[in-house]
């Protein structure tokens, strides 16, 4: 699956080629209130993901449950 989605994904970006105007004018980010709800579904996604990995509330799933925060925490200090 996750090939074939590469694959066309890449096939996809060949074929449209790049941006018009691509290099020549700043592209600076505009709708920043959408990054941020993507980022937070992101952000939430992953602790139902790691710690969901444990199969139950148990010491791995707290401990996944911290070890997910502390990495976003680390990510956003850089």
């Amino acid at each position: 699956m996750h090939i074939s989605a590469g694959v066309a994904g890449l096939v996809g970006a060949l074929v449209l080629g790049p941006r018009m105007d691509y290099g020549k004018l700043p592209m600076p980010p505009h709708n920043l209130p959408m990054t941020v709800m993507g980022t937070a579904l992101l952000w939430f996604g992953w602790f139902g993901f790691n710690a969901g990995s444990a199969l139950g509330a148990s010491e791995l799933a707290v401990s996944a449950f911290i070890t997910t925060n502390t990495a976003a925490g680390a990510a956003v200090l850089g």
